[in-house]
């Protein structure tokens, strides 16, 4: 296993660097192709993939059962928009609630392989759950930094696994109070020994190697009928690299043919990535975050540079949408598909509508959209979402049934 920058290709020398050395840039493991047999056995989970993943002794791997999440085929929204063979990768079933638990399930395992102290971290809330737990699990410590105005059931659920948290004013909002947050967290973690878990391969490449299991799952959930195209939210940059790398991988290393066009979809309140993307530009201009989208308000994206460089290769796109395209996304999911997300985890669904809407057909093989998050991340959206309708109360002897 060696490690490429994504910035300026160079290779990182040997050990364990989080970020590349002559560039800062992020880093994307790589390895040889595993044996025939690399992802068979009774296993599940993350750990299926092993072969692929950051060697972690099996005494030192955390688990909960993360992975091995339903890919569900639409059965009303396809129609609809006129997508024969049209998935949803419904990541809300993981120990959590979001597929941030392939990522902590990596880094505090890693931590612990690598006799880490402590873990420490940003979250505007699901990876500061995921990781609570499996610290928790793993008896570390972990100290999180949070948005001011994180959404309260994050919040305590991110608190009832014991988590240090503060909250930091202007954080998720301000480019310049995000980057003093993430230079203080690197800074502490390389003075006291604690892992890094903010969920980026800018920060940590070993953790985000979980993310690229999603993509692995698709593979095989799909078979010979290999997608077309994948729709991801996209906050910090990271998933979306991540699936990326997950399906480059495979067919880079010989075990799938081809991969899919991947699209990641921003809210337009916090569109950087999108709106570099369009313009053909490298880097994601910071700017104020005013999305309501929880979890994708991330004024400066860590793996922004990264993902635009693999858009300028041929390997994606980006689009963005308004935030009531997303809440109308989130309710399509829920009355049509039986489908219930979070805001953030209707994102993908709603910039496959806008791609539709602009005249982009969907002929060409199963089309993807992720799902991140089950919908009790953010009880005020499903609150709005359901204010209009009327719950009657009746005396037992008038229910008519």
């Amino acid at each position: 296993m060696n490690a490429i920058c994504s910035a300026c290709g160079s290779t990182a020398p040997s050990g364990t660097p989080y970020s590349c050395p002559l560039c800062g840039g992020a880093l994307l493991l790589q390895y040889e192709r595993p044996d025939g047999n690399w992802n068979k056995g009774a296993r599940q989970g993350i750990w299926k993939y092993a072969a692929l993943l950051p060697n972690v002794p099996a005494s030192s791997r955390i688990e909960l059962g993360e992975g091995g999440t339903p890919l569900v085929r639409s059965v009303s929204l396809g129609k609809r928009l006129g997508i024969e063979q049209l998935y949803f990768k419904y990541e809300g079933g993981n120990p959590t609630g979001s597929y941030k638990d392939r990522i902590a399930a990596m880094g505090v395992s890693w931590a612990l392989a690598q006799g880490k102290a402590a873990c420490i971290g940003t979250s505007s809330g699901n990876a500061g759950a995921a990781a609570a737990a499996y610290a928790a699990r793993a008896k570390l410590p972990y100290h999180l930094f949070v948005l001011e105005n994180m959404a309260e059931a994050k919040l305590a659920q991110v608190l009832a696994y014991g988590a240090d948290v503060r909250k930091v004013v202007g954080f998720g909002y301000s480019p310049e109070v995000g980057e003093e947050v993430f230079d203080r967290v690197v800074a502490a973690s390389k003075e006291h020994n604690w892992e890094i878990m903010v969920t980026a391969f800018r920060f940590n490449p070993y953790a985000m190697e979980g993310v690229k299991t999603i993509a692995y799952e698709i593979a095989e959930q799909l078979g010979e009928a290999a997608a077309a195209r994948v729709y991801s939210p996209a906050g910090g940059g990271g998933l979306y690299v991540g699936i990326w790398k997950g399906f480059d991988e495979l067919s880079r290393l010989g075990l799938a043919t081809g991969k899919p066009h991947m699209v990641a979809v921003q809210p337009d309140g916090c569109s950087n990535i999108a709106r570099a993307y369009k313009l053909g530009e490298k880097h994601p201009a910071p700017g104020p975050a005013t999305s309501r989208i929880s979890g994708l308000q991330v004024p400066n994206p860590p793996d922004g540079e990264a993902a635009l460089a693999l858009m300028a290769a041929g390997d994606g796109s980006s689009v963005s949408v308004a935030d009531g395209d997303i809440y109308t996304a989130q309710r399509m999911l829920a009355e049509e598909e039986g489908i219930f997300c979070e805001p953030a985890g209707a994102t993908a669904l709603a910039g496959l509508i806008r791609e539709r809407d602009n005249g982009r057909t969907f002929d060409s093989g199963p089309v993807v959209c992720i799902v991140s998050g089950v919908g009790f991340k953010d009880g005020a959206s499903v609150e709005e979402m359901v204010k209009d309708r009327d719950v009657p109360l009746l005396e037992a002897a008038a229910l008519g049934i």
